[in-house]
Order: C-alpha cells, then sequence, then structure tokens
C-alpha cells in the first residue's frame, strides 16, 4: 500500500467545496479542515504509486480555489496504527485531534517512532520521504490537551529538532 498525505492552501471560505471535490478522488481515503498554516489535510492511498501521483496531479492539483499544495510521502518503512475504522470513526466525532510533522535526523527516526509509539495519545505514525521525517496523528479531549501532548511528550522526545502541529477542525471533512 502506498500512502501519501497532501497539505493544502485555499482561498479563503473555500475549504468547504475543497472538501466536497477531494471526495470524488479515487485515491483520497481521507480530508480534514484544519486552521494553522494549512487549510486541509487529505491523505490518499492505493496499492500503485502511479495511481497517487496521478490524482494528486490531475486531481488535487486542478481543483479550483486550491493555491498549494505540500506533498508527504509516507516511506515504505513501518509504521503503526494504534485504532480500528470503528474506533476513529469514535475519536473523530467525539475528541480534538492533530497531525504532527516532525523533523529529526534520519538515523534516529526508528527512535522517535518507538518514543511515539509509548505515548498513549498518538493514534498513528508514519516515515516520511523528504523534508519532513514523520507525521503522527494525536487524539485528546481538547485542543488545550493537543497542545500539552505536543509540548511535554512529543517535544521532549530526545533527537526531535522540530515539530509542526496542524490541528483538526472536527466536522468538516470526511473518512471513507
Amino acid at each position: 500500500m502506498v500512502t501519501a498525505y497532501v497539505l493544502i492552501v485555499s482561498e479563503s471560505g473555500t475549504e468547504d467545496s475543497v472538501i466536497s471535490n477531494l471526495n470524488n478522488i479515487p485515491s483520497v481515503t481521507d480530508a480534514f479542515g484544519t486552521f494553522g498554516a494549512y487549510d486541509i489535510l487529505t491523505k490518499l492511498e492505493s496499492s500503485d504509486e502511479q495511481d497517487i501521483q496521478h490524482d494528486i496531479s490531475n486531481g488535487i492539483r486542478k481543483i479550483s480555489n486550491i493555491r498549494s499544495t505540500l506533498t508527504l510521502l509516507v516511506d515504505k518503512k513501518s509504521g503503526f496504527l494504534k485504532t480500528n475504522k470503528i474506533e476513529q470513526e469514535v475519536l473523530d466525532r467525539h475528541m480534538a485531534q492533530a497531525f504532527v510533522t516532525i523533523h529529526c535526523l534520519k538515523s534516529d527516526e526508528s527512535s522517535v517512532m518507538k518514543n511515539l509509539e509509548e505515548i498513549p495519545e498518538v493514534v498513528e505514525a508514519n516515515v516520511l520521504i523528504g523534508s519532513h521525517e514523520i507525521i503522527c496523528k494525536i487524539v485528546a479531549p481538547t485542543y488545550n490537551d493537543i497542545s500539552e501532548i505536543v509540548s511535554k511528550k512529543i517535544r521532549k522526545i530526545p533527537r526531535i529538532k522540530s515539530t509542526i502541529t496542524i490541528n483538526v477542525i472536527n466536522n468538516q471533512g470526511f473518512s471513507k
């Protein structure tokens, strides 16, 4: 399975329209409205990397009102997922969520991943190819709790150089 995340900046006020268009792209499995530097985070999955490349180039980037995109390709190294589909639906409905991109040395990825897996609120993590080494998804009761998890748990992991937190807007987006 090939996985990628695409971070999207859209024209102000067009997020719902963009998310609606993303739902029509075959390899897009999730799309979330976010707040911060990016307006939308989307996840793509396919058995064929060509499908993902096609859907990004000829699908996502062709949607009107998208100003810019940043593609984060997941490395085929093992990541982890702690929830099943039903559990994730409950979390999506009742918890604050965020994705955190992590910058560290490539040689420190496995150590950082092991530390992330020990944090209960980190429900998913993957190694990336490119400018960020890891992306993880965290859940907590409130955004204040998310902030504490990032500052007191994730950023305290040895060898992490920097992080970017992308908070998810509940009820804006979809999971297929």
